[in-house]
């Protein structure tokens, strides 16, 4: 019978960057935090309509009733890469670090190994998930992968919160590791460096806010969240930029050739590209997943020009500013003026 030790060595030789074990019980105050942000109204419409049953989201048993350990993993994807870099009459939008490349797949095959490993030695049944619809971040901190930073992300002890999370739940129990009795301490950069004031409080995020939950939110933006965004087509790291945790992580070549988009992506191609097109340039990535809405996509283009200020990227404004579609027409209205008043 293997043990816990067994598990974390064959994981490791995988190439899995951190592993831990914790037990599969109901993630009861992580539910009633988050009942209470949504009763104070600090979710996004997507939000709510994606998480309607958060009682079967926190509670692993619900799903899964034979479950007795949950094996939870992270992997590093702070990478080497360079970020390229936009030429006039050619402006780019920045990929948020994170989906540059599909760093969850990439650790949910790893895991899926692993899981085929416990079944020849165990006859386990188990379950894998990267960015799957259990709570990770619970399950991280409670198992010791990490512990939560002021900016509610899970922050891992070697490599930051430059991290991806994934999990197997199978009902063989195993040793189950200690939370980290470790905070953040007085620092409070990331909520200081936050471009919108999204982070309202220590581990308390408005939602309605943060750049990267509204990436795929569509809808027009309020002016002074357009003029802070920058030209960020999908997500946002500037909390994590700040941490002074994360300053000490050593980039690594990146470990996987999945879903790689690169660092940042022309934004004309994105305005002058149909749907279907778009979602054929950049399989297997996050940015292409069937939630993520390309209209918000093409809302973020034309966020991201305003603040560019090509004047050069005027005549594609100008056909979106007739557009039908009143998030399109407002949002290039808004950079034409951008634009033109320097």
């Amino acid at each position: 019978m293997i043990e816990a030790k067994d598990i974390k060595d064959f994981g490791h030789r995988l190439g899995i960057h951190d592993i831990k074990i914790t037990t599969t019980e109901p993630f009861d105050q992580a539910l009633t935090k988050d009942k209470e942000q949504r009763t104070n109204g600090l979710f996004t419409d997507r939000r709510h309509r994606h998480l309607e049953n958060l009682t079967q989201f926190y509670d692993i048993g619900i799903e899964f009733p034979k479950a007795q350990s949950i094996i939870a993993a992270c992997q590093c994807y702070l990478t080497d890469e360079k970020t390229n870099l936009s030429e006039p009459g050619d402006p780019h939008g920045l990929i948020a670090r994170y989906t540059w490349r599909n760093h969850y797949h990439d650790l949910k095959n790893r895991l899926h190994e692993l899981a085929h490993f416990i079944k020849e030695e165990t006859g386990a049944s188990f379950r894998v998930y990267s960015n799957g619809p259990v709570a990770e971040k619970p399950i991280a901190v409670r198992s010791g992968i990490g512990y939560y930073g002021k900016h509610s992300i899970v922050i891992n002890q070697t490599f930051g919160s430059w991290i991806v999370l994934g999990e197997i739940i199978t009902d063989k129990k195993f040793e189950p590791d200690k939370p980290l009795d470790i905070d953040c301490g007085q620092c409070k950069q990331c909520i200081d460096a936050c471009p919108t004031h999204a982070i309202v409080a220590p581990y308390i995020l408005d939602r309605r806010r943060c750049i990267q939950e509204i990436t795929n939110w569509y809808g027009v933006l309020p002016n002074d969240i357009a003029e802070v965004w920058d030209n960020r087509l999908y997500g946002c790291t500037v909390c994590q930029d700040v941490c002074p945790v994360n300053s000490k992580v050593a980039a690594h070549s990146p470990s996987t050739k999945l879903g790689n988009v690169g660092t940042s992506i022309s934004l004309l191609d994105i305005l002058n590209m149909s749907e279907s097109e778009y979602r054929k340039k950049y399989p297997d990535n996050q940015i292409t997943a069937r939630w993520i809405n390309f209209k918000a996509i093409q809302r973020n283009a034309l966020v991201c020009l305003g603040n560019i200020k090509d004047k050069q990227t005027l005549p594609i404004l100008e056909r979106f500013s007739k557009s039908n579609d009143r998030v399109f027409a407002r949002t290039a209205q808004w950079a034409i003026s951008r634009i033109r008043n320097g």
